[in-house]
């Protein structure tokens, strides 16, 4: 019931009622004065750029029904407003690991290691938690002047995508990084539209944007 106000999201203003027989009938009831903000927010929930805490509480139903052998159904009255798959659903095969070249982007919050390897913590713009590893001790201390400022780093991870889709770094080595120039999110907007040819000039409300950029 958590995951079913979550993706409602309105979990004060979401009240459940009984619980039919049979298979089983969760009765939800919104408040009056929440009705059309939460339908609004249902109406989203069949497209890909649906809310971030959207899309994982769906996930989360769907892996719940899974466990159950079930599937579900989201329901106004007798209109049908989403389908939930649960145990029907097509889960994509784990793949990987793989190694490649890449760039991470983040601030750097931790350095150190007594062995020969060093052990980086990398926290993204997102909150994503990276562990980094150096076996350059020059590379480390460089990194440890940079303590909780933006970097940008170089390396190869080993990357894998799990079942539902999404790809995760179990380890990456670093052979480099730079300083990112900090910038408010008016500053960061303004030098885009600035680019000669930017389709960021012509937008209304670029700052509404970027923020659902960053979100997805």
């Amino acid at each position: 019931m958590l995951e079913f106000a979550a993706l409602m999201g309105s979990s004060e203003r979401v009240h459940f009622g009984k619980l039919r027989k049979g298979s089983t009938h969760v009765i939800a009831h919104v408040d009056r004065d929440d009705v059309q903000r939460v339908s609004e927010r249902l109406a989203l929930a069949h497209r890909a750029d649906a809310p971030s805490d959207m899309l994982r509480s769906i996930r989360n139903i769907n892996a719940l029904l899974r466990e159950d052998g079930a599937r579900g159904t989201l329901k106004r009255g007798t209109a049908q407003i989403f389908k939930f798959p649960g145990v029907d659903e097509q889960i994509p095969k784990r793949i990987g690991p793989i190694r490649e070249a890449g760039v991470l982007d983040g601030e750097i919050v931790r350095v150190g290691g007594k062995d020969r390897t060093i052990h980086i913590q990398l926290v993204g713009p997102d909150g994503q938690d990276y562990k980094l590893v150096t076996t350059s001790r020059d590379v480390a201390k460089s990194m440890a002047n940079h303590l909780f400022c933006p970097v940008r780093v170089t390396g190869t991870g080993t990357w894998s995508r799990n079942e539902e889709a999404v790809w995760e770094l179990e380890s990456f080595s670093v052979q480099g990084f730079e300083p990112i120039e900090e910038r408010s999110l008016i500053e960061a907007v303004a030098a885009l539209q600035a680019v000669e040819g930017s389709d960021w000039k012509r937008m209304e409300d670029p700052l509404s944007a970027w923020q659902k950029l960053r979100s997805n």
